[in-house]
């Protein structure tokens, strides 16, 4: 964890380095800044146990912080990388935009990286074009985030549910309902993330009409994009 803690650290002062560059080249006000994880704390352990004796090791040995210190770092969230619930998918996004973004402000807007592009779309006023070539374009995925950047006490409701897979595990959310697979639990959660954002009253048994909704959802998106399945029922 020691060695984890200094490659941070690292990854802070490189930051830092990027901004202060920004700063020499004149452009720090006309610049957005995002940062954000692509997946919460790792469990995984590859290349077998930690040695100590070689910690940090060259760069042929793989160190891990493991399962324990993964749960630490995702608490109070549920899971970790590779995992559908939110300590595998939940991570905070740190937006930079002097003059436009208010400073030392917070949102619980709900985001995704496909976000991103319909973002710089409207950033650049640019259009997303309907055909190319004669050939129809299939619909850019995502919403803008530009008016919550602006303004951080504001929501944008999502007119399409999200959803995830990845090694086996599932999820999708629809406004505050969200519906999780655990590729080793293999069955349907559901939960109210406006009450329950750590996933521990599953209420699928008690609002089966919303769970069942939500997996026809996943599996429409599954279709669509490629994702290879087994179809399951609630238990």
């Amino acid at each position: 964890m020691e060695v984890y803690a200094a490659m941070i650290d690292c990854v802070d002062q490189g930051i830092g380095r990027i901004m202060q560059a920004l700063k020499d080249a004149g452009v720090n006000d006309n610049t957005l800044v995002l940062f954000l994880s692509d997946n919460g704390s790792c469990a995984e352990s590859p290349g077998g146990e930690n040695n100590t004796a070689h910690i940090p090791g060259p760069k042929e040995y793989y160190s891990h912080v493991g399962p324990s210190w993964a749960h630490a770092q995702n608490a109070p969230f549920r899971r970790y990388k590779s995992r559908m619930h939110e300590g595998g998918i939940a991570t905070p996004l740190i937006v930079h935009w002097p003059g436009v973004v208010p400073k030392n402000t917070f949102t619980d807007q709900v985001g995704h990286v496909i976000d991103f592009f319909p973002t710089f779309l409207e950033m650049s006023g640019t259009a997303y074009p309907k055909k190319y070539n004669g050939r129809e374009v299939i619909p850019v995925e995502g919403m803008s985030l530009l008016e919550v950047f602006k303004s951080p006490a504001k929501t944008i409701k999502r007119d399409q549910s999200l959803c995830w897979a990845f090694a086996g595990s599932r999820a999708v959310r629809e406004g505050n309902w969200k519906l999780v697979w655990d590729a080793r639990v293999k069955n349907w959660e559901l939960y109210d993330m406006a009450v329950d954002r750590t996933e521990m009253n599953d209420l699928s048994k008690v609002k089966p009409e919303v769970a069942n909704r939500l997996m026809t959802q996943w599996e429409n998106w599954a279709k669509q994009t490629g994702v290879q399945y087994k179809s399951s029922k609630l238990r």
